[in-house]
């Protein structure tokens, strides 16, 4: 009978061990970890001036910074209360996804085939396509882009947008926006292809290049947070925050802070 009993206990021990070890386990609401740990990590994008860039103090600075800095406060009640880590187009989402990161504010376009990796808040600011060129180029505008050597950044939404602006360029896709620069001023390339918010940020910088002022796409920016229930109350508290924002005219002021004309 002892024996009976010992082995009813055994099996009964290794159902409840297997079938614990096969239970998965749901993450942590994302908006409860944000409060143990005291802060809010933030993907985010580190040359891209004006919208995040790393200033003469060498802090992270711009209207997507402001931002992260509003959603600390409306989390934590503090404004500092928040972790900058740096990700490019081409490994924002993919970092976001693995965990290292919270939420990503990184000009990132709301697009179907993102939402189906990523869940968005609701657009922050509209950005529209175009190409930069160097001033002494012969691109006047769009329809000077035929059979020309057009350069953009793998990960963005930018490549299929060229693609249907101009179908007889030659389309290369590099991996930092550091290689496409290069690249045009080695005339490897007769111009950039990406959104005008971040071909600002290079014309700023270098007074060689310049932008063409027709924009052939609208695209609207959201902050990107993993998919999922675990996300849903930052979400829905950073989507509040942005409409209040919006109709305060508080958003509007962090552009025209940052964005000049």
């Amino acid at each position: 009978m002892k024996r009976y009993l010992l082995l009813a206990f055994i099996l009964i021990s290794v159902s409840i061990i297997f079938s614990a070890c096969g239970k998965k386990q749901n993450p942590m609401d994302l908006y409860d970890a944000i409060k143990e740990r005291g802060k809010v990590v933030v993907g985010l994008e580190s040359d891209i001036k004006p919208f995040s860039y790393i200033d003469e103090n060498g802090k992270p600075a711009g209207f997507e910074v402001d931002i992260a800095k509003c959603i600390a406060e409306t989390l934590l009640g503090d404004k500092d209360a928040v972790e900058f880590i740096q990700v490019e187009p081409s490994n924002r989402i993919s970092l976001l996804n693995s965990g290292m990161a919270d939420m990503v504010i990184a000009t990132i376009t709301i697009n179907p085939k993102r939402m189906a990796m990523v869940d968005f808040s609701e657009p922050y600011y509209y950005a529209g396509q175009t190409v930069m060129v160097k001033k002494s180029s012969d691109i006047k505008s769009l329809s000077d882009l035929k059979n020309k050597k057009i350069g953009t950044i793998f990960g963005t939404t930018a490549i299929n947008g060229i693609r249907a602006v101009a179908p007889t360029s030659l389309i290369s896709g590099y991996k930092t926006y550091e290689d496409a620069l290069k690249a045009i001023k080695n005339n490897q390339i007769d111009a950039i292809a990406l959104d005008d918010t971040i071909l600002l940020s290079f014309v700023l910088q270098d007074s060689t290049f310049r932008m063409l002022t027709q924009k052939y796409t609208q695209e609207p920016y959201g902050i990107a947070f993993r998919k999922g229930i675990e996300s849903a109350r930052v979400l829905n508290a950073v989507n509040v925050m942005l409409d209040n924002m919006a109709n305060d005219g508080d958003l509007n002021s962090l552009k025209q802070k940052w964005i000049k004309d």
